[in-house]
């Protein structure tokens, strides 16, 4: 069973309090472009806005996504999420980075040194899309900047914060 789509909106109160409101969707894939679901984002925030006293400030779309097939059909048995490669890229337009982070690395991707190999074959292949990019997806900064190099990479322990399990029963 799939999981609905968010539509999401941030609000604003006349303090400055801010808040959200949540709507779940439901569409045909394979029919719905990304300008309709916009569009639809839209329709729904200007049917909120009359109902509400708060300012509608922005918002997002979260479309759940199912993992393909090809991918691992279950973890690495002694992997640890704790353990992430970070692999920073620059832009040419100011001097902030945008990282990439890789929890679990596989260690494959070390040398025997425990030095980061970026001639692997694997890391190589992400690094290269993350400057370059495909056919019409170009990774980018936050500002929407084009990523021009691998400044850097390095090996770090990220503390995963408490997390609880959930059991999602659908019949």
């Amino acid at each position: 069973m799939a999981n609905a789509t968010i539509f999401e909106y941030q609000l604003q109160d006349d303090q400055g309090l801010k808040n959200r409101t949540y709507a779940y969707e439901a569409y045909n894939g394979a029919t719905t472009t990304v300008d309709s679901l916009i569009g639809s984002w839209l329709q729904l925030g200007g049917l909120i806005d009359p109902c509400i006293d708060a300012e509608i400030l922005s918002g997002q779309i979260t479309i759940p996504l199912e993992k393909d097939a090809a991918w691992k059909a279950a973890a690495v048995v002694g992997n640890n999420v704790n353990q992430v490669m970070v692999l920073n890229f620059e832009n040419n337009f100011n001097r902030y980075l945008t990282e990439i982070l890789l929890p679990s690395y596989k260690e494959a991707l070390l040398t025997p040194t425990r030095q980061i190999d970026l001639a692997d074959p694997a890391l190589a292949a992400l690094i290269t899309y993350m400057i370059a990019g495909d056919v019409d997806i170009f990774p980018s900064s936050r500002d929407l900047r084009d990523l021009d190099a691998l400044r850097n990479a390095f090996l770090t322990v990220r503390k995963v914060r408490n997390q609880r399990t959930k059991t999602l029963v659908t019949t």
